[in-house]
């Protein structure tokens, strides 16, 4: 009974530890899953520019093309909204570092991290924290 039991114990091991085995997922693609999350929403910043606060969204698409939405609040109560086209690519397939091509010159995003619904990097060597809506 008890050599039963323990060969029963050693298959049991044997079938867990089989199953907690580290091997790589071949199908993880770390480029594809931070691409799905930076197309996946509106990514959304505050700033101040010229004494008026400017709401900054930037969509982008799995296509490669994007939109900067800048939406300017005056005092007075009047909005002013700004849509500028761009194109943006990984550098290299690495995502760390993103380039926006608009049409009248080129920004960098480097150090991006993206979690749950923050994005934060250095745009134009500022550090910025866009949230998701």
């Amino acid at each position: 009974m008890a050599k039963r039991y323990l060969i029963n114990i050693f298959l049991l091991i044997a079938v867990l530890c089989g199953f907690s085995s580290c091997e790589e997922d071949p199908y993880y693609d770390p480029y594809e899953e931070i691409t799905y999350d930076l197309c996946n929403y509106v990514w959304t910043d505050w700033f101040v520019v010229d004494g008026l606060d400017c709401e900054q969204q930037l969509t982008f698409n799995p296509d490669g093309k994007g939109w900067d939405t800048r939406i300017y609040h005056y005092p007075s109560g009047r909005i002013d909204r700004e849509e500028i086209p761009f194109y943006w690519d990984w550098d290299n397939y690495y995502t760390d570092i993103l380039y926006m091509d608009y049409e009248d010159g080129q920004t960098v995003l480097k150090d991006i991290w993206i979690s749950g619904r923050t994005f934060e990097c250095q745009y134009n060597g500022e550090w910025v924290t866009f949230k998701a809506y």
